[in-house]
């Protein structure tokens, strides 16, 4: 009988084998590098891209700072002459508010039954002292003032009301104060 020695074709055939494992292990590896440094020198280039897109936009935000403190200052003094131009209007609205009052007390006083001696303004609050013929008269003023559009309703008060003599006459010297509305007011009123 006849044998063959089959051992060295099986460590050749696994010699083989092992080569080619390791063949397809070494470009396995080479290939992974190679991948690996595409996408390294990919990723380089897109950042240094990303980089000088924000260096440019850094440089026009630079550029526009200068704009944008500029609006802020104008925006400043727009706010500024606003605020004096509606001072302005409420000043130039109020401005004869004491002929005003002075017209309004003319018309309302009953004629020939009351006397003005002092006329003192706070603010909105007037502060009228007189004389009059009678409580009646007083009562008629006040009446006559709560009528007007210009004074705040309910605001009317007596404050003082005292009978004296002139010469055989009963007299009633009064205090009385109430508050006004001044007309710019009213015509805020009136355009809404």
């Amino acid at each position: 009988m006849i044998q063959i020695n089959l051992l060295p074709v099986r460590v050749q055939k696994r010699k083989e084998g092992a080569r080619q494992i390791a063949s397809i292990y070494l470009l396995t590896v080479v290939l992974a590098l190679a991948v690996i440094g595409y996408l390294s020198i990919t990723y380089d280039h897109a950042i240094s891209s990303r980089q000088q897109q924000l260096s440019a936009l850094q440089a026009q935000v630079k550029k526009y700072q200068v704009f944008q403190v500029q609006l802020k200052q104008l925006t400043d003094r727009k706010n500024l002459i606003d605020q004096k131009r509606q001072i302005i209007e409420r000043l130039r609205g109020d401005r004869d508010a004491v002929v005003r009052m002075l017209a309004l007390l003319s018309i309302k006083v009953p004629n020939g039954k009351i006397w003005f001696d002092t006329l003192n303004q706070a603010g909105n609050g007037i502060t009228l002292e007189g004389v009059a013929e009678s409580n009646e008269a007083i009562v008629e003023f006040m009446r006559n003032l709560q009528s007007s559009p210009y004074i705040v309703a309910g605001s009317t008060n007596l404050v003082l009301s005292k009978q004296f003599a002139v010469k055989d006459m009963k007299l009633r010297k009064f205090q009385l104060a109430y508050h006004f509305h001044t007309y710019s007011e009213l015509h805020k009123t009136a355009k809404k």
